[in-house]
């Protein structure tokens, strides 16, 4: 049996902490009124119960995963627990400069696609745009060396 190739990160680009700290608060509050109707005993709670255990769920998932990762041949970003999305190197051809809300790449059949960067430390955008059009050349070298 074949072992897969494991993917080890080149670089983490962490949250923005007001993001978490707003998750934190909406989760707070959630869980604040459905122990204070369980208490009484009132049908509600059970209805809050789910939302509270799903941003639960997700605030832990934010504070413990960062935003995005870069690894030799691809990046992803982890925008939340339901949405990861990879972009893999040797598709992109060219990265755009960074925006108000991110910034575009340029798939290798001229598609052009926006990349948004809310919920990245805004210290780090520029970083990671950065990193990302690092990466993009080295495959591109790589690319036409074949």
């Amino acid at each position: 049996m074949k072992k897969q190739k494991e993917d080890i990160p080149v670089h983490y680009f962490e949250r923005n902490l007001l993001v978490v700290a707003v998750f934190m608060a909406i989760t707070a509050t959630f869980s604040y009124f459905t122990y204070s109707y369980f208490i009484i005993v009132h049908p509600l709670s059970f209805v809050l119960a789910v939302p509270a255990v799903i941003f639960a769920f997700q605030t832990l998932w934010l504070m413990l995963n960062p935003y995005a990762v870069i690894y030799e041949d691809k990046f992803e970003i982890k925008r939340s627990i339901f949405s990861n999305k990879f972009w893999y190197f040797i598709d992109i051809k060219s990265v755009g400069e960074v925006n108000k809300k991110g910034f575009n790449i340029t798939y290798n059949d001229d598609e052009v696609e926006p990349i948004s960067t809310f919920g990245i430390r805004s210290s780090n955008k520029q970083a990671f745009r950065d990193a990302v059009n690092k990466f993009v050349c080295k495959s591109l070298v790589v690319d036409r060396a074949d």
